[in-house]
């Protein structure tokens, strides 16, 4: 997990109202099941090739996260857009207004709900790391021991349960699940523990493929008078390889 990552989770845990989802990038990758009893690599290895073949994804998603000696949990709720490997958008509903956007430029973190007046523009180097799940499929069955868990209901579909634990230590989680649609193939739930022991559960509704994107919602402009601390510019900036 890189410092600028820690940084705006850090931001996010003292507000106590915004929850990032980490970017979520790929998180509503298809993925393709010849059988109901595929091994977990066999899994692992299609969804690694089959998240980039979608021109372009769109989705709903609730996002509960609970801390460790902290009493309740706190949700956020907004839409995911995604074309591509590097262009994504997390577009808040609750809290209204705040946005995390992996543009041609930069990832801009934007939270006016708990950073009021300011933004955060990582380089894409790092603001990659929001994309937790290409994390998770780059190189599963290499970076990672698998594990098909019992099946489970999720809304109502039947879906396989994969544990996901890292090979070696320091990595932004200490395990992740997926719950992928036996019928359709779809990812519809991610949950991950965090190394401060944070959980963090994403559900995913209403998920779109291939479909057109709204106009410029790949894109951010600060607003007039928003502080821009440049992390990009101090770090050297670049664009993710």
């Amino acid at each position: 997990m890189t410092g600028a990552w820690r940084s705006a989770v850090r931001i996010t845990a003292r507000a106590g109202r915004t929850v990032i989802v980490g970017a979520t990038l790929s998180l509503l990758l298809p993925l393709t099941l010849s059988a109901q009893q595929d091994t977990t690599p066999t899994l692992l290895r299609r969804a690694s090739v089959r998240y980039r073949e979608f021109a372009s994804l769109r989705g709903t998603f609730v996002q509960t996260l609970t801390n460790p000696g902290v009493s309740g949990a706190r949700t956020a709720k907004g839409e995911l857009f995604q074309h591509g490997a590097l262009h994504f958008a997390l577009r808040y509903s609750d809290p209204a207004g705040d946005a995390i956007v992996s543009d041609d430029s930069a990832v801009w973190v934007y939270l006016p709900s708990t950073m009021k007046g300011q933004v955060l523009k990582l380089p894409r180097t790092v603001g990659g790391n929001f994309d937790f799940i290409s994390q998770l499929l780059s190189l599963p069955t290499a970076e990672f021991e698998t594990k098909a868990l019992p099946d489970e209901k999720i809304d109502g579909r039947t879906t396989g349960v994969y544990e996901l634990v890292p090979k070696k230590n320091g990595g932004m989680f200490q395990k992740a699940r997926l719950w992928i649609g036996r019928a359709d193939t779809l990812l519809w739930q991610v949950e991950t523990v965090e190394p401060s022991g944070m959980l963090r559960t994403v559900r995913f509704s209403r998920i779109r493929l291939d479909g057109v994107l709204p106009a410029d919602v790949l894109r951010f402009t600060p607003p007039a008078g928003t502080r821009i601390i440049d992390q990009a510019a101090m770090m050297g900036g670049g664009k993710r390889p």
